[in-house]
This record gives structure tokens, C-alpha cells and sequence, in this order.
């Protein structure tokens, strides 16, 4: 209950909403002395043209005009020294009940001059008070933003860790299962590759998970295609005919090259490739990504039904499916029976960026 209450006041007395509260409370204490100072003006306006007029006409009591400039006009002259000097000649010419018409006009028009540099000020409280509380409600914003896209990124690191572990088991653990029958069996000639095949994998995982996103998108793509090649001794071969990736967005990135990692790394387990391609291609209103090897190919029927009937699991298939459903496109796995191999096709539309 303390931590609640805590926290609660933490969140209320933040720097932030602070500076909304004070500004808040100037910009409504700006308004109201604003507004009530100019209609109070007016209606003394209005008074003195009513009390010159029955001046004029020999109708009206002095000690009723002083009375109303001593009591309603007086508190506007407190920041003005000059208009003080001038209202107080203007009480002493009443009192000994000289025409004072013009010297009240006078006063009333500085008295104004006077108002409008307090509504200067009262405006500039105003315009200040709005401008706090943009600045804070753009910084409240910008750190609610940061913050969500910290728990997406833990979001995303959690999905990656998870990713990997099943990496692990769907590969390298198989290999060093295999390897452990293998040299129980005294198979000296297949224990050496599947240990190799293990060393390769592991190399490759290494490699795979340190990317740096500020090198050109179509080098990345190049960089884990040697790397492939280089462990498993796969020719591959990159391909890019589309001026879309140019544009791509950072996570549409990320999410390519994890793909097209998983891809290689299917490749590498299952396939028996020799020659594997990666393309890009521009459609009209899409573009596509296409992954193919001349290996033995599968079907995702073949793979849901192994699943099935083995407790080892295999995640490449759905993980790359995962993939591809974030980024709001669609795949399709194609096996070709007559040529042998796999393709894989991903297609984004243009506004996924």
C-alpha cells in the first residue's frame, strides 16, 4: 500500500506536471484579472461619459465624482506614477469645484494607454503559460513514447532469446545428439561431421546476431550470405533488383535479415543444397523476397506431420511465418517435385515501409 501511494506521488509531483500545474494556474489567474480589469474599465467608461454629460448640464454633486475616482479609478493608478500625480490634481481642482471635464479626459485616455500595457503583460503570462505547458506535455509524450518503445525492445529481445533457444535445440542440440550416438557407435567418419556440422552452426549463430543496422541494408544482406557460404560451403548467391529496400524502415530490416538467417539456417540443416539464391524483386504495388536452394525441398505439410509424430520440434517453418505476419506481408513455401528444392516467397506491400 505505502509503495502504491509512493508511486502515485511520484507520478503526480513529476517535474513535468508540476510546471503544468503552476502554468495551468497562471494562464486561468491571467484571464481573469485580464478580463475583469478591461470590463471594469469600460464600465467606468461608461460612468464618467454619463457624469461629464450631467457636469455639463450643472446636475452633478462633486463629492460624488471624487468619491468614484478616489475609490474606482484609484487602483489603476498604483503602477503609474504619472497617472497617480494626475488623478490627485484632478481631486484637488473638484474639491474647490473648478470645471474639470478636459483634465478627466486627459486622464482617462493615459489611464488606458496604462491598461493596455497590463493587458501587454497579462498576454505574456498567457502566451508563456501555453508555451510551458506545450513544452511539458511534448516531454511527457516523448518519454511516454521512449518508454513503450524500451518494453518493445525488451519485447523484441525476449522473442529473439526465445528464438535462438529453439535455434538451439532444432540444431545444434540435434547435432551433438547425433554426434554422442555416433561415437558410442565408434563411427569416427560421421561423428567428425557432425561435429563439424555442430562447430559450423554455432560459428554461424556467432556471426548471425551481430549486425551493424547502420551499414547499407543490401551489405548486410551480401555479409550473411559469404558468411553462409563460407561455413557450410554452400554457393550463394544475392540478387537485387528492387529500389524499394532502399526505403525500408529499421524494423522491416531487422525482420528481413532474421528471416533470411532462419532460411539459411533451414538451408543448412535440411536442405542438402549445393546453390542456394536471394532476391529482391519489385512488384507493382509490392515488393517481393525470395529465398531458393536446389536441395531436396519440403512442404509444410510434411513438416507439420514430423512435428507431429516427433518430440523434437522444428521451428524454422513458423518462425519465419511469425516473421512475415508482423510486417503485414504474406509467404508461400513452394516445392518443386520435377527440379528438386525449395522456394521460399515473401510479399510486402509497398505501405509497409
Amino acid at each position: 500500500m505505502k509503495k502504491n501511494v509512493k508511486g502515485l506521488l511520484k507520478s503526480i509531483f513529476k517535474i513535468e506536471f508540476l510546471i503544468i500545474y503552476i502554468a495551468v494556474i497562471t494562464l486561468a489567474v491571467s484571464i481573469c484579472f485580464k478580463t475583469y480589469s478591461n470590463l471594469k474599465i469600460a464600465s467606468l467608461d461608461s460612468q464618467m461619459l454619463k457624469i461629464q454629460l450631467e457636469i455639463k448640464h450643472g446636475s452633478y454633486n462633486y463629492q460624488e465624482l471624487i468619491k468614484k475616482l478616489e475609490y474606482d479609478y484609484a487602483p489603476y493608478t498604483y503602477f503609474d506614477e504619472n497617472l497617480k500625480v494626475e488623478l490627485a490634481k484632478i481631486l484637488e481642482l473638484l474639491q474647490t469645484n473648478q470645471d474639470n471635464i478636459e483634465p478627466i479626459i486627459t486622464f482617462q485616455n493615459n489611464m488606458h494607454q496604462t491598461q493596455s500595457r497590463l493587458n501587454l503583460g497579462y498576454d505574456t503570462l498567457l502566451y508563456c503559460s501555453i508555451i510551458l505547458i506545450s513544452i511539458s506535455g511534448f516531454t511527457l509524450l516523448e518519454k511516454a513514447f521512449k518508454n513503450k518503445i524500451d518494453l518493445h525492445r525488451l519485447k523484441v529481445m525476449n522473442e529473439e532469446q526465445s528464438k535462438i533457444s529453439r535455434n538451439l535445440h532444432d540444431g545444434i542440440a540435434q547435432d551433438l545428439a547425433a554426434l554422442k550416438l555416433h561415437l558410442e557407435k565408434e563411427d569416427i567418419s560421421k561423428s567428425k561431421f557432425y561435429a563439424q556440422q555442430a562447430f559450423n552452426e554455432v560459428r554461424y549463430m556467432i556471426g548471425a546476431t551481430h549486425l551493424n543496422l547502420s551499414d547499407n541494408f543490401e551489405n548486410l544482406v551480401k555479409n550473411l550470405a559469404s558468411t553462409f557460404e563460407a561455413n557450410y560451403n554452400i554457393s550463394t548467391k544475392v540478387y537485387i533488383g528492387s529500389n524499394k529496400i532502399q526505403h525500408l524502415s529499421e524494423n522491416t530490416q531487422i525482420e528481413f535479415l532474421r528471416i533470411l538467417q532462419e532460411s539459411l539456417s533451414n538451408i543448412s540443416r535440411h536442405a542438402n543444397a549445393s546453390n542456394v539464391e536471394i532476391r529482391f524483386v519489385d512488384g507493382i504495388d509490392d515488393y517481393h523476397f525470395i529465398i531458393k536452394d536446389d536441395g531436396i525441398g519440403f512442404s509444410e505439410e510434411d513438416v507439420y506431420n514430423n512435428n507431429l509424430q516427433d518430440v523434437k520440434k522444428h521451428y524454422g517453418v513458423s518462425n519465419i511465418k511469425e516473421r512475415v505476419k508482423l510486417l503485414g506481408g504474406t509467404v508461400k513455401f513452394i516445392h518443386d517435385e520435377k527440379e528438386g528444392g525449395a522456394t521460399i516467397v515473401i510479399t510486402i506491400k509497398d505501405s509497409v515501409c
